[in-house]
């Protein structure tokens, strides 16, 4: 037993050395973007998968894709976009338009409630571009 705490020790210790930000070291952030438009299919087909094209716009060309923000509750689906931003100087800001596939299947009977984020108002509330696509069996 020993053995292996020395072993968990060891392992531990160099994987907090190996993980040291220097100061002229890459820093990243993470942004949620506005998703500008989506293309769904009009019905989906129960049990198939859909590669879904999201459209947004990268803030700059130190932003890449990280992935999907998705939370779910019955049929509705909230969906962010998250980029990282790797802060190594030389941005080129700008709004750069950028196309990720979501994936999804069809899993269950009835409708799905797409909420793909869009921003926020003028009181700092969350808009969503929203779509109902049908489930056929």
């Amino acid at each position: 037993m020993k053995y292996y705490l020395v072993i968990i020790a060891f392992i531990g210790l160099i994987s907090l050395n190996s993980c040291e930000i220097s100061e002229d070291g890459l820093r990243v952030s993470y942004d949620v973007v506005a998703v500008d438009s989506v293309q769904l299919p009009a019905t989906f087909n129960f049990g198939e998968t859909y590669n879904i094209p999201v459209f947004y716009k990268k803030p700059s060309d130190c932003h890449v894709f990280e992935g999907f923000n998705v939370t779910q509750e019955l049929n509705v689906r909230n969906i962010s976009t998250v980029l990282a931003r790797l802060d190594s100087g030389g941005c080129i800001d700008g709004d750069l338009p950028e196309e990720q596939t979501l994936r999804f299947t069809a899993a269950s009977n009835g409708s799905y409630v797409f909420r793909f984020f869009n921003g926020v108002d003028a009181s700092n509330e969350a808009i969503y571009l929203e779509y109902v696509v049908q489930v056929l069996e």
